[in-house]
Formats: C-alpha cells, structure tokens, sequence
C-alpha cells in the first residue's frame, strides 16, 4: 500500500511537473477555483396534497459544489484566450461536467464557443434578495414540496431554453452602460465528441435532450439580450431583458408551435437599498398554449457586515390542457391551473471575504384551478377548483464560501 502510494504520488509530481513545461511553453496559465454552498433547513406547519398522503421529512440537509479549472493568457496583439471547465463536486446526476467552453476577448467584446448558458439566462437579473442561496425567485436551495415545475420546487424568471447546450455565445463590449449578447445551439444535446448512433452531424429527430443525446425536441435556438446600467447621483439603476426562441421541434406528433421564453428586469439601489423586479413568459411548454407566467419583487438593506431582504413571486403553470393524455388511456376534457406564491424573508452577514453565512424564513402557497377532467390520480391529489395543494413555512440557515 505504501509503495502503490508513493508510485502515485510520483505520477501525480510528472503530470505537474509536464503541465508546468506545456504552460511555460504556451503562456498559458492555470487557475483553479469554485465555491461551496451548504445548508439545513426545516418545514413546518405543511399542508400537502401533492404527495397523495405518503410522508415526507420535516427536515434536510443540502450542499452544491462547483470547482472550475481556467486556462487563460493574453497574446501580443492584445487578444485573450481561454478554456473554462465547470465540475461538479456532487454526483447526484450523470452530468459530472457542468460547463466547459473556450473563449476570445477583445476590444469586439467577448466570444465564447462550448457548454455554457445562453443569453438570457447569463445576463439576466433576479428578484433582489439578501442571500445567494436563499429567496423567492430561482434560489440555489428550498424547502418548499409543492412540486412544481419551478426550479428547486420555486418561481424562477431567469431559465432559458437550452441550459448548457453546446452553443455560440457573442458578449458586446461596454457602450456606456450598454451591453448585449446573442447565442445560438443547433440543438439541445450537450458532452458531445463525434458521433452520436453513426451520425457525426447528430440526428435531427433524437427528441428528448438531454446530455449527449445529439437531438432533443427544441433546436435551432436562438438568444438575444440585453442590459442598461448606470450610477447618478447616488443611484444605481439596471434595466434589461432577454429573448429566446427555438426555430424547431424534432419530435412533435402533436404538431405545438415552437418554444419561446420572454424576461425582463429592473433595479435601483441608493443608500443601502436596492429595489427591483422581474417578470418571465415561457411559452408552449408542453402543448399549445402551455404557458407559464412568473413575476415579483423584492428589497433589500444592506449596512457593514449585514443584508436583509424580503422577496415574494407568483407563479401561473398552465400544466394540463384539454385533450393533453394523462396515461392510462386517460385523457384531459378541461385545464388544470396551479398558482403558486413564494415569500420570502432573507438575512446573509458577511464573515469575510468570499464567506458569508445566511437565513430564511419562508412562507409557500400553491393552489389548483379551472378543473374540468377526470382522473383518479389529480382527483386523489385534492386538485380541484380552488383548493390549496401546498401550503407551510420553512427555515434555513447556510453558508457559502467562495474559492
């Protein structure tokens, strides 16, 4: 064991010491960060119908983890040129690589070819909280069971259409104050190598996405956004939105209209304060028609060491539409509308640079609307016109630590 150790430890020493002599070759240099985020949360006073009675904990244990690795240098015309790769410190799911592109900096602005978000979603801003891991709209942690379809079981106006697809990305330079960017992806498959079933160009009707798949029902996707900042007089203000749209659907019997997400966002922040909101249109979802509409607002204060914030959003899922097959030779005769409301009370204290500790006390609403089917599986749910399906408050305390 010791000398199978020591073997490694001097392969470990070679692969340094030939990656130091490739960088100093190149010019290339490395650097290596991340952050950790953690957090224990508890639920109470829950009022459930989404899990047909079964249990659920009153309390959990959360963490997410991302080390990146980039490589980068400037060349003697001024250009910059790099690779960015994003692990994930978890294996929860399959997608070990969450990001990795490469990228081209200049005086045009930015270029970016790879695994990474589209436009919308990397410009976009989200209701004001206190916390990084915590708040009404799209937090990194909740403990929320309404199961939605909202990221984190939550509200969310920042998604996008194709998430790490691999895509083109074209960032602007700065116009005083304005900034835009403007991604495309051929498709939603992501970790692709060569071929995908024989086909180096991929399948055009692989349907359902996914990692590596080649295909996936929206292609040909399309991003454009947009941003406006600006400080006077002691105020600061940013004003944007973002556009995406997806040209195609590969797999569609059902003949829906093609995909489309709509956001936009507001701030203003003086003495401490920063108000703003956001609002998000995502449409055909699932059939024509299948939309979703999310919006809020929120605030917060900030003094030394010290944020707070109140958040709150509303969600409107259109999840079930007439003539939609529910499985079992069942087939929706009406709609079905949830409406989901988040508030949210957040507090972050800064322990030191990169660290900070923080808290929430939230309280979730979601209740069904506009039934006009029957199935025994949504009936036994309790989803019937008007009736509350999820309802409780909920307590966290975490940490995030940047590296």
């Amino acid at each position: 064991m010791k000398k199978a150790l020591l073997g490694t430890t001097a392969l470990v020493a070679a692969g340094f010491a030939v990656g130091d002599a490739y960088a100093a070759d190149t010019g290339v240099q490395l650097t290596i960060g991340g952050r950790y985020m953690g957090a224990a949360g508890a639920l109470f006073g829950e009022n459930s119908d989404f899990y047909h009675g079964s249990n659920t904990r009153n309390y959990v244990f959360k963490q997410d983890v991302e080390v990146y690795f980039q490589g980068h240098t400037t060349l003697d015309n001024g250009l910059e040129v790099g690779a960015r790769v994003e692990l994930e410190g978890q294996t929860q799911t399959s997608d070990q690589i969450d990001a990795v592109y490469a990228y081209f900096s200049g005086g045009f602005g930015q270029v970016r070819f790879g695994d990474t978000g589209e436009a919308l979603g990397q410009m976009c801003y989200l209701v004001p909280s206190a916390s990084q891991i915590f708040g009404a709209d799209s937090p990194n942690f909740n403990f929320s069971n309404a199961g939605l379809k909202g990221y984190g079981a939550t509200n969310g106006t920042c998604y996008g259409v194709d998430d790490k697809a691999t895509k083109v990305v074209y960032f602007s330079p700065n116009f005083g104050g304005f900034t835009f960017a403007a991604s495309f992806a051929p498709d939603g498959s992501e970790d692709t190598h060569n071929t995908f079933q024989g086909a180096g160009t991929r399948l055009n009707n692989a349907g359902g996405g996914g990692h590596g798949t080649g295909g996936g029902n929206d292609s040909e996707n399309l991003s454009l956004a947009a941003n406006y900042t600006h400080d006077f007089n002691g105020v600061h203000l940013v004003v944007g939105g973002g556009y995406t749209h997806s040209f195609n659907r590969e797999v569609n019997p059902n003949s829906v209209n093609h995909r489309s997400e709509y956001n936009g966002y507001a701030q203003v922040g003086f003495s401490g304060f920063t108000f703003g909101g956001a609002v998000s249109l995502r449409q055909n979802q699932g059939l024509d028609g299948q939309d979703d509409l999310i919006y809020g607002a929120g605030v917060t204060y900030n003094w030394d060491a010290w944020t707070v914030g109140f958040g709150w959003t509303h969600g409107d899922y259109e999840l079930i539409k007439v003539g939609e097959s529910l499985g079992g030779g069942s087939t929706a005769t009406g709609n079905y509308n949830e409406h989901y409301n988040v508030f949210a009370l957040t507090a972050a204290y800064a322990l030191g640079p990169g660290i900070e500790l923080d808290g929430v006390l939230e309280y979730d609403v979601a209740k069904g609307t506009d039934t006009a089917f029957t199935h025994g599986e949504v009936a036994d749910a309790g989803k019937v016109s008007g009736n509350t399906i999820f309802s409780g408050f909920s307590v966290g305390l975490g940490t995030l630590i940047n590296f």
